[in-house]
C-alpha cells in the first residue's frame, strides 16, 4: 500500500507538526498539544506534578510530545489495520 494512503502517515505527520509547534515556543501554554491528545486530561495531575517539580521540569516537553506521538501512531495503526481487514473481507 502506498504510504500516502495510510492514515498512520498523516496522523504521525499531524502529531509531529503539533510537537514542532510546541517545541518552537508557539504553544507556550501547551493548549494545542493538550486539546489534540485525549489522554492528557486523564494524565493532567501527573503531568502537572512533573512540570512543577524543578528536578523533573526538563522531562516535561519531551514527555508530552512522546505521549502525543505515541497516541496518534497507535490510533493510525489500529485504523489502518481495521481498514485492511475490512478490504480483505470483500
Amino acid at each position: 500500500m502506498n504510504i500516502f494512503k495510510r492514515l498512520t502517515f498523516w496522523l504521525v505527520l499531524f502529531s509531529l507538526l503539533v510537537c514542532f509547534n510546541n517545541l518552537t515556543g508557539n504553544d507556550d501554554k501547551n493548549i494545542l498539544i493538550y486539546l489534540t491528545n485525549p489522554f492528557n486530561p486523564l494524565l493532567n495531575r501527573w503531568l502537572t506534578d512533573i512540570n512543577m517539580n524543578p528536578e523533573t521540569t526538563y522531562l516535561f516537553k519531551p514527555l508530552i510530545c512522546g505521549l502525543h506521538l505515541l497516541f496518534w501512531t497507535a490510533l493510525g495503526l489500529i485504523i489502518d489495520k481495521l481498514i485492511k481487514k475490512s478490504k480483505n473481507k470483500e
